[in-house]
């Protein structure tokens, strides 16, 4: 039997047909973007995680968080010029009234982690490594009323310092709308303001427009240096001895600064890392999801272990999103913050995970959004399946290697090399710190010329290593354009 060669093309044809139909399945036709704005704390978490979901996903997507601080990002979302907020304090209740009931668009205060306020110091070692001060003296160091480290309230409580005379205080504070000027003002405030026990009137300065004696724009003394952002606070830090200044405690560990301690309402002395910040986390009762939440705090709690200025991140979103991806996008990424990855993942950023009964309320009101009518997103496990051991759909069946599938099973080698840097860094450092064990006192190279060859060996491996760094970093880049480039990015937001 013979078959015509007209039939042959045809079976070809319509074999080429089925394969583009199935592939167009998991092609994307544009990029889907979602776009936040808030507080600068937890900014380097939220970073990591949207770079995570980029390199799961199928679809060409785009997520970007800009760190402007809590005020601003308030701003950002009443004026409808993010899809999301964060920040470290509640709305007012003006604003929480005004957004949900007069322009009708309810929203929730979605809590995502646990952090604190640390305040930190420049004072030198040779001084003396530890520097304790009570709310009372703070107080009047940030308003001015002491101005140098000699002060005899300072010397009371930290005898043992060995501060030369006269030696003058350089104070830093947060300029533009911050939380963590909001939360310091706040504690300050509680326990050295009008109402305080121990000394009332201590602290007496007021916001900008001379309503509160707490806020985020505080109107502070002309002689203080005024700094942007969480990196500027701790950049002024570095580089000015004798300084005092407040900063989110996870910032303040990560780039080595050195902490006040502070007295606890058991009257115990704590810094941010010898406490436990999760206690302050269960101090209080949580309203309703939709609710104000502006007299949420968690300042001053009681215990021997816990750190007098905690506060809760919050995600701001609205209860009725708009039908579109970045609607679904949001749910992916508000889903994955609150999973248990997500949530293992803050201790490397200085800050601690919910505590169960608040994680399970923050999850609640995630499930309550009305997210539209478009297909979301499934995340799939190292077994193949969802974490409910359903079998992955993907967008109009296409199924794990379809569009809308975040799976763990892809990644990208930037980030894998990344992490191998990152061993072999803690690996070097606890080499280095072996070494600098060996020369408590100096040590001429020609008594003992193998650790000096230990020594340059180590030296040589770290340089090799931050090269190895600079290159991985540009190969990242790259991939990162080439992705870009793969789809267009919408010029407005969806």
């Amino acid at each position: 039997m013979k078959i015509s060669a007209a039939f042959i093309a045809l079976f070809v044809a319509l074999a080429a047909n089925g394969a583009s139909a199935q592939l167009a399945n998991i092609e994307s036709e544009k990029v889907f973007e979602l776009h936040g704005s808030g507080t600068t704390n937890p900014q380097r978490f939220f970073w990591k995680v949207m770079d995570i979901l980029e390199e799961r996903a199928a679809n060409p997507i785009k997520l970007t968080y800009r760190g402007v601080g809590s005020s601003t990002g308030q701003k950002d979302f009443q004026a409808d010029e993010n899809h999301f907020g964060a920040g470290d304090i509640p709305f007012k209740e003006a604003n929480h009234t005004l957004i949900s009931t007069t322009n009708g668009k309810p929203f929730f205060h979605i809590p995502f982690q646990l952090g604190a306020i640390g305040i930190f110091h420049s004072v030198p070692d040779s001084a003396g490594k530890k520097v304790e001060l009570d709310a009372c003296t703070l107080a009047k160091i940030f308003s001015r009323t002491i101005k140098y480290w000699d002060h005899e309230d300072i010397k009371k409580l930290n005898p043992t310092l060995n501060i030369p005379a006269n030696q003058a205080i350089k104070v830093a504070t947060r300029t533009k709308g911050s939380s963590s000027t909001s939360l310091t003002s706040q504690y300050l405030d509680l326990l050295a303001g009008a109402n305080s026990q121990e000394c009332p009137g201590a602290w007496s300065l007021k916001t900008t427009d001379g309503t509160k004696t707490y806020g985020s724009v505080i109107d502070w003394p002309t002689d203080v240096e005024k700094v942007e952002g969480s990196s500027g606070m701790s950049s002024y830090l570095g580089k000015n001895e004798w300084a005092i200044g407040y900063v989110d405690a996870g910032h303040g560990w990560e780039k080595n600064l050195k902490e006040v301690e502070l007295k606890n309402k058991n009257g115990k002395w704590v810094t941010s890392k010898t406490a436990e910040i999760a206690k302050a986390g269960t101090s209080v009762d949580l309203p309703d999801n939709l609710a104000s939440w502006h007299g949420v705090s968690l300042m001053n709690a009681a215990g021997d272990t816990t750190f007098p200025i905690c506060t809760f991140s919050y995600m701001y979103i609205h209860k009725n999103q708009p039908d579109g991806e970045s609607a679904r996008l949001l749910e992916a990424f508000a889903t994955f913050v609150l999973s248990d990855e997500g949530q293992g993942m803050l201790e490397d950023f200085g800050f601690v995970k919910l505590a169960t009964d608040t994680l399970t309320k923050s999850r609640a009101a995630l499930a309550s959004v009305n997210w539209g009518t478009s297909t979301a997103w499934e995340f799939e496990t190292a077994t193949g399946l969802d974490k409910d051991g359903n079998a992955i759909a993907g967008a109009g069946g296409s199924g794990p290697n379809g569009l809308k599938v975040f799976s763990v099973k892809r990644g990208a080698w930037g980030d894998y090399e990344r992490g191998v840097i990152k061993s072999d860094l803690e690996k070097l450092a606890t080499r280095v710190a072996t070494l600098e064990g060996h020369h408590e006192e100096p040590v001429p190279w020609y008594e003992d010329p193998q650790n000096q060859i230990d020594s340059a060996l180590a030296l040589g491996s770290l340089a090799f290593i931050l090269g190895f760094i600079g290159t991985v970093l540009g190969g990242v880049a790259l991939t990162r354009i080439k992705r870009a480039t793969g789809g267009k990015y919408s010029s407005n937001i969806v």
